[in-house]
């Protein structure tokens, strides 16, 4: 094969390429015109085809730069990182997620025996989780639950679907529990309905109702109150809203809704300084039920608990 056999086979070899800036090719000539100068420079006498060697070599460092250049401008655009998903609103002492962290989908989330976690959604909804809990952030209105438990408000927010071993539970604008244990998922509706959707059935349940789906599937159903200990765990980590410039009746809403329990107003009076009584300072450090005492002293009200409601009245007035 003569030499320009040779140099025709090499860039038919080659390939096309794609057209390059004349900036760009202009570097790259000079790059294998040096090259060239450096290799090849003397003049000494060589055999009739040598004198296509230097000119191959340069063809072939051209060919590779371009394609070099080439495979860097139509590399693939880098993956969009994940969408948040949740911010941590309140946390244990020791928690490797300090208040204001951000925490985007696919994050993995764990609590010990010795402290829960208060998130909130990107869409708004409230999600609280026991101690013993172990859960992944699926996307921003999704959770998926191994272990332990996650309570979830979507009073201020959109919808948020757990997904537990016995299946998925989609709520309607409410409060629930979801709890998975031993095997065993339970599905409490404090507030409004939710529906489970099951590998073989799917179930619903209101306000009031309890979903218990055993370790073989078996599902079963009781009633249980919107209030006490078995909500305990959910008034104690509720995270306590900022009370400068609000007024005591919206206080009492909240803590009505956060207690499972509703609220009474024992007369007119006790009405009226509710309505009207516009609060300062801050109890953010205190429990729910403590932030309740020092509120309501502040404008000369009590509480007491009976029969599932919250009972205010003026200090030292009420029924004994």
């Amino acid at each position: 094969m003569s030499g320009e056999d040779r140099f025709e086979t090499l860039l038919s070899d080659a390939g096309p390429r794609a057209v390059l800036p004349d900036e760009d090719l202009a570097v790259i000539r000079d790059a294998a015109c040096a090259e060239w100068r450096r290799r090849y420079g003397s003049r000494a006498a060589r055999p009739p085809f040598a004198r296509w060697i230097p000119l191959a070599a340069a063809a072939a460092i051209v060919a590779a730069a371009a394609g070099l250049l080439w495979r860097a401008r139509t590399a693939a655009p880098t993956a969009a990182p994940p969408p948040n998903a949740a911010s941590v609103e309140r946390t244990a002492d020791g928690s490797r997620w300090p208040i204001g962290s951000v925490l985007p989908a696919g994050t993995d989330v764990t609590t010990d025996a010795a402290g829960r976690l208060v998130l909130r959604m990107v869409g708004g909804a409230s999600a609280r989780l026991d101690t013993g809990t172990r859960l992944t952030l699926a996307s921003p209105t999704s959770i998926d639950l191994a272990q332990g438990a996650v309570y979830v408000d979507t009073a201020a927010g959109e919808p948020i679907a757990v997904r537990a071993p016995a299946g998925v539970v989609r709520p309607t604008g409410t409060q629930f529990e979801v709890r998975v244990a031993d095997g065993v998922t339970r599905v409490k509706v404090r507030e409004g309905t939710v529906r489970l959707e099951g590998a073989s059935e799917t179930a619903r349940a209101a306000a009031g109702e309890d979903l218990v789906v055993a370790a073989d599937g078996k599902l079963s159903r009781r009633p249980i109150p919107r209030f006490g200990p078995e909500w305990d765990w959910v008034l104690a980590s509720a995270p306590v809203p900022a009370i400068e410039g609000m007024k005591v009746r919206k206080f009492l809403d909240w803590i009505g809704r956060e207690s499972g329990r509703r609220v009474e107003l024992a007369d007119a009076e006790t009405a009226a300084l509710a309505d009207s009584v516009e609060l300062h300072g801050s109890v953010a450090h205190l429990t729910p039920l403590d932030a309740t005492s020092v509120v309501l002293a502040s404008a000369g009200l009590e509480y007491r608990l009976s029969d599932g409601a919250l009972v205010v009245s003026r200090a030292g007035k009420r029924d004994r």
